[in-house]
């Protein structure tokens, strides 16, 4: 009797593993085929892009920031504006940049 219920506990935390598991690996996932839609291009091909008109450069930083140093044609939306402020056309190129790798 002892050893039954302690078998069922055993099979309930493999049960538990195994989930946990699978979750894991589904969220693994998930996450890098989203993080896998960006790249970072070189400044030659921006300006290109920006000459074409095909693209939206956004400086995400702070406007006190963006009215300091920016680049010439690009918007200020800040991350608590990214809801209302980024171009209704979900396909439409995005550049975004701030001041740098730190």
């Amino acid at each position: 009797m002892i050893a039954k219920k302690i078998n069922q506990k055993k099979g309930q935390k493999m049960k538990r593993c195994w989930i946990f598991l699978c979750v894991s690996v589904l969220v693994l996932a998930v996450s890098s085929t989203a993080f896998a839609k960006w790249s970072e291009i070189s400044t030659a091909d921006l300006k290109a892009k920006m000459d074409g008109g095909n693209i939206v450069v956004i400086n995400p930083l702070s406007v006190i920031e963006f009215n300091n140093l920016h680049i010439e044609g690009s918007v200020n939306i800040s991350n608590p504006e990214f809801e209302t402020k980024l171009p209704a056309d979900k396909s439409a190129p995005l550049a975004f940049y701030c001041l740098g790798r730190k």
